[in-house]
């Protein structure tokens, strides 16, 4: 029996489990092929909810579904921690058991350095998982005024657009609470630009000027003051704030960093195109987990899945792998609370805007709710039966 093991249950794990199940769903009935699907929590998360639910745009319970709900017949879910991955030896350790594959299909994610920067966990806060979007929500509620400070510490980070929706909802939010008089908004980036792409920077600038939104780039955060409420970067910048928003700087997962499979900080490198990992046969990395440049985001990760899943089929039928994934990636990106407009880009061709629109937004608060039979489960379950 041909064993094929996923590790990590985001929109990349998932959503190759999906594929490869219905992909190769006749092997599966014939007990030639096992797909397994190996995730920490018992849970999946729309991870775009959580900038959302500070801003009463998503609830809380729409954030997430059981797993079980969403994969497809075929899979069989092991909700455990992987602690060592060995793509010589050809297995995965978990606390509890040894768990061996001839394919292996790792979408891992990130995780947060908050020791990076002293001070960043106590004095600001986040939108990075479920419980830190609840708390902003609480202190957004709560704010009547002073200096709201929206930092990005260091890249690469998920979701290249958020922390300028980030500035963009709370501007619109505290117009709409009539104190947008009382917030002065301020916004750090740590290269020459608001943004990795200048036409997407040049675009948001506009967009700042018009909204009196202050701007500090090439501002690299060195330490937090909890206790002063006061942000000190690299060049002896200072910044005193009311409440502080921060993207915590990201690392590949710890399973990768423990197992030495990615690089100082834990991405992993892979072929562009067919997404294995280098130098390793039928290992493939996708997703954040990734070490290519290109932006850390679910479309991402769905379309590096529907890759993967289709070359491992063509390998296990003996056929000779044609999928090859051309750097396709995209988001709505919100501009407000109203209006949005959409990113997209590949490999010939850098990130681009269409202009603003409602319609985009309004897609944007679609697909929050289609992306569980979308994206997430791609087909009925009735497929494999």
């Amino acid at each position: 029996m041909i064993r094929i093991l996923i590790v990590g249950g985001g929109t990349g794990g998932l959503s190759t489990a999906n594929h490869l199940a219905i992909n190769l769903r006749k092997e599966i009935k014939e007990n030639s092929v096992k797909i397994i699907l190996l995730n920490k929590e018992k849970r999946h998360y729309y991870q775009p909810g959580f900038l959302e639910i500070p801003f009463n745009l998503m609830r809380e319970n729409e954030t997430y579904r059981d797993l079980s709900r969403l994969s497809v017949n075929g899979i069989e879910l092991i909700s455990e921690n992987a602690i060592k991955i060995d793509l010589d030896g050809k297995f995965v350790q978990t606390e509890n058991r040894k768990i061996s594959f001839d394919y292996i299909v790792i979408a891992t994610g990130v995780d947060y350095d908050y020791g990076r920067i002293p001070g960043l966990k106590d004095g600001t806060e986040n939108f990075y998982d479920l419980e830190n979007s609840i708390k902003l929500k609480e202190k957004l509620n709560s704010f009547k005024g002073g200096t709201i400070f929206v930092g990005v510490s260091s890249l690469p980070y998920k979701c290249a657009p958020a922390p300028l929706e980030t500035v963009f909802l709370l501007n619109d939010l505290f117009r709409k609470k009539h104190i947008r008089d009382r917030v002065k908004i301020i916004y750090s980036y740590p290269i020459g630009g608001l943004f990795p792409n200048k036409g997407v920077s040049d675009f948001a600038m506009k967009l700042f000027e018009q909204k009196g939104i202050e701007s500090r780039i090439n501002s690299v955060m060195k330490y937090v003051d909890p206790s002063k409420k006061e942000i000190t970067f690299e060049n002896g910048d200072r910044i005193s704030y009311d409440l502080a928003i921060t993207v915590p700087p990201h690392v590949g997962a710890k399973v990768i960093r423990d197992s030495a499979i990615g690089n100082g900080d834990g991405w992993i490198n892979v072929d562009k195109f067919t997404l294995e990992i280098s130098g390793k046969e039928n290992a493939f990395a996708i997703g954040d987990a990734t070490a290519l440049q290109v932006s850390k985001a679910g479309s991402v990760a769905d379309a590096q899945a529907i890759v993967v899943a289709e070359r491992i089929g063509q390998k296990i039928r003996g056929m000779e792998p044609e999928a090859l994934y051309d750097g396709t990636g995209g988001a709505i990106f919100l501009t407000g609370m109203g209006k949005a407009s959409m990113l997209s880009s590949n490999y010939e061709r850098p990130p681009s805007l269409k202009p603003e629109s409602y319609s985009f937004y309004w897609l944007k608060l679609i697909y929050n709710q289609v992306y569980w039979n979308m994206t997430a489960k791609p087909y009925l379950n009735e497929v494999m039966e």
